[in-house]
């Protein structure tokens, strides 16, 4: 669903055959695939705000990698935002030992999934220009929907249930587009402004609404937890923008 949001919405140009640069564009959308494959593997694990905070620590990544080939300034402003950004996680996670062991598996699961976002979005800032963003992501989410593609048909049996069931198939459906709108205009903004640490200081406050949207359907939580979760989101926040630097 997300790459064919890009392929009606993108004009690429260019040759069909690949050549140059646009091996590393099918290399960012095999990052882009494993990324969202471990992102779904922690939020199964777990607890939403606590991965959707987490999730906010791939920008120190982004942010290093910038910084080590001049792509965007950065400053000592980074160690900070990782110790803020560790404590975050803790807080999201429950502010004790016993919460951190309990959300481990979702806090590890994400981690990995931050790591191939990063290099994703990084990528995607700092080459994508010298093929043309059209070009660079419509190839990297055309290689990132083969493989989806692929393991929809070894799970192919499962389709019935969507058929049969036509709410959920809606619903899924639905949520595939919103998915592939919003991948659509945060690789926008990461491939023609080239600042892709920028982008990930607001795309990753989202980590505060998860906790919010959770707390207006009324899920059933503990009040202190709530308030350590809100904490850490807002926490985590303050590490994405010290990671940007002066």
């Amino acid at each position: 669903m997300t790459a064919l949001v890009f392929l009606c919405y993108l004009e690429p140009t260019g040759p069909c055959v690949l050549s140059g640069k646009d091996y590393l564009a099918a290399v960012n959308g095999v990052f882009f695939f494993l990324g969202q494959w471990f992102s779904i593997q922690s939020i199964k694990s777990g607890d939403l705000a606590v991965h959707s905070s987490a999730l906010g620590m791939k920008v120190l990544l982004i942010a290093f990698c910038s910084f080590l080939v001049g792509l965007e300034e950065s400053s000592w402003n980074l160690l900070i935002g990782v110790l803020l950004a560790v404590l975050s996680v803790f807080y999201v996670a429950g502010g004790s030992a016993s919460g951190w062991r309990e959300h481990r598996q979702t806090v590890w699961l994400t981690a990995v999934a931050c790591f191939f976002f990063g290099l994703n979005d990084f990528y995607t800032g700092w080459q994508s220009r010298e093929i043309g963003a059209a070009r660079w992501l419509v190839i990297m989410f055309t290689v990132s929907g083969l493989i989806s593609l692929g393991l929809l048909w070894r799970r192919r049996g499962d389709l019935g249930i969507l058929i049969e069931k036509r709410v959920a198939g809606v619903l899924v459906c639905g949520a595939g587009l919103l998915l592939g709108l919003q991948a659509l205009l945060v690789n926008l903004a990461f491939s023609q402004y080239g600042q892709p640490t920028l982008s990930n200081v607001v795309y990753s406050s989202r980590g505060v609404f998860a906790v919010i949207f959770l707390w207006a359907i009324g899920r059933k939580m503990d009040p202190r937890f709530r308030v350590k979760q809100i904490a850490g989101a807002l926490l985590m926040v303050a590490a994405l923008v010290l990671a940007l630097g002066a």
